[in-house]
């Protein structure tokens, strides 16, 4: 029996960190406090700019807007795919290209659910059905039957009835069309019409999205809300929040196309680009939103999470524990989450794998898999974030606070601009940041301090300290802005006072 259920899970409540594999995703998600500005009002739809960290829930944040879609009455298109031709740069991506790509998703939601209402389709006016004959051969006059079916996969929304249709109906390598022209009864096209149409088109994108949405009222859809999601997961832009902004900043920075009645522009954005997108941010006009999460909001996804894999039997980490821990294992877990609901879900998956290692059958968790557990996830999420070069040189500084001269002088033995440069990097790779001042005696004169940020690196400095008195030593939340301090206070030097790394507050 594998270990989930032995625990009393009826599946792995961890295996999945990709909010697009959950199918019962509603069941746990936990709304930001701003759920419902971010869905608004379908009748009067307005755009909205969400910011996250990776991992942070953009995309469970996008599928539970989704959700709402037919409840709230509107039509949810998807647009988290973005394609290039050979040679196409970040910087040539327009406007157009973005428009054309969200005209087709949305034609193609509209057909779908237009062959559930013959009724509609029958009282479309002559005028109507010349101009969906014009978007079917404009937009679909090279989609065959095998890219329809990517782009099915793209719009999460649109009944799973719909894309079972489209693929009973039209081939792998057929015309989508075709198909289209003949089972809407909609007159073709001449080539050469197709391509006068399409010049002339290309002018007005935004009036072909109204004509669209007038289109998409006949099926009793309010409005239509355009979900932009992924924009920091394709091949040219990756891990570059600059290239990753340059791709979306052309959507970003046409406010009338964000204004347009009846549409609803959501974007779920990487929280990199918000340098860059400051420049041109209208917060008057756009509104946004930054998802954030604290330990102990983190320790209710956890809960929610398990409650719903284990058919309401358990609620919590530290009730599945062999023995009596000398801290709450919940509190342990979300704290090294660093913030990152992914995060928790590795950790937990890590501990599972632990315990199966010391006893597949096992319907406890023991302290000492726990511990395994983590430290497993802390080198894995180390490597990836900061490569091994980094993680070397923090496990030789030893501490998670410390001062420039001590770099220089006390571990890497090297000049004492070496060690700023040294420290500079840390800094930006978001390893290090400087938590104020101190005075270490005999100087008089302050000098900078700094500290490791991410819980993960720290539990690594101090890997041979087992995890209970690891957090006992070292975590020391924050009263007045939660954040959680993992540090060791007693680094201090002598009469100064500890604060906290992120609003400045003394601790204690």
């Amino acid at each position: 029996m594998p270990l989930f259920r032995s625990l009393g899970f009826s599946q792995h409540p961890f295996s999945k960190t990709n909010a697009d594999e959950e199918p019962d995703l509603s069941s746990y998600f936990v709304p930001p406090p701003y759920f419902d500005a971010v869905v608004g009002d379908s009748s009067s739809p307005s755009a909205s700019v969400v910011l996250a960290p990776r991992g942070a829930g953009k995309t469970a944040l996008r599928r539970m807007v989704e959700a709402h879609a037919i409840n709230s009455q509107f039509l949810a298109v998807t647009y988290d795919r973005f394609e290039f031709s050979a040679g196409e740069s970040i910087e040539s991506i327009s406007l157009q290209y973005h428009l054309r790509n969200i005209i087709t998703r949305v034609l193609i939601s509209f057909l779908s659910y237009l062959s559930e209402y013959p009724d509609v389709l029958k009282a479309l006016s002559k005028e109507e059905r010349s101009q969906l004959s014009v978007f079917v051969s404009t937009y679909l006059g090279d989609l065959t039957g095998d890219r329809l079916q990517e782009l099915m996969n793209e719009l999460k929304s649109l009944p799973e009835k719909f894309k079972k249709f489209w693929s009973e109906n039209v081939g792998f390598m057929e015309s989508v069309v075709n198909f289209v022209l003949k089972s809407y009864d909609l007159e073709p096209i001449d080539m050469p019409d197709v391509k006068m149409e399409e010049k002339r088109l290309s002018e007005t994108y935004k009036y072909q999205l109204e004509i669209l949405l007038s289109l998409v009222k006949k099926l009793r859809f309010k409005s239509i809300y355009i979900l932009i999601d992924r924009t920091d997961e394709t091949e040219k832009t990756g891990n570059n929040p600059e290239a990753t902004y340059t791709l979306v900043q052309p959507l970003l920075r046409d406010l009338e196309l964000l204004g347009m009645k009846g549409f609803g522009f959501k974007f779920f954005l990487w929280d990199k680009i918000e340098p860059f997108y400051r420049k041109d941010a209208r917060p008057d006009r756009v509104a946004q939103y930054n998802l954030t999460w604290t330990s102990r909001s983190l320790k209710t996804v956890l809960s929610k999470r398990m409650e719903s894999f284990s058919e309401g039997k358990i609620q919590n980490m530290q009730s599945l524990m062999s023995s009596t821990a000398a801290i709450n294992i919940d509190d342990a877990l979300c704290l090294m989450a660093h913030n990152s609901p992914r995060n928790l879900i590795r950790a937990c998956e890590k501990i599972f794998a632990a315990q199966a290692e010391r006893n597949p059958e096992s319907a406890k968790i023991d302290i000492q898999a726990v511990d395994s557990g983590v430290l497993i996830y802390s080198e894995m999420l180390c490597k990836e974030l900061y490569g091994e070069d980094y993680i070397k040189d923090i496990q030789k500084v030893g501490r998670e606070l410390f001062t420039t001269n001590y770099i220089a002088n006390d571990v890497l033995k090297i000049s004492g601009q070496g060690a700023r440069n040294k420290i500079t990097a840390w800094s930006d790779s978001g390893l290090v940041a400087k938590v104020g001042t101190v005075v270490v005696p005999p100087a008089k004169r302050p000098v900078n301090f700094y500290c490791v940020t991410d819980p993960v690196a720290v539990r690594l400095m101090h890997r041979t300290v087992n995890l209970e008195k690891f957090i006992q030593d070292r975590w020391v939340p924050c009263d007045h802005c939660l954040i959680d301090n993992l540090i060791d206070i007693d680094l201090y030097p002598e009469d100064n006072e500890a604060v906290c790394r992120s609003c400045g507050r003394e601790l204690i």
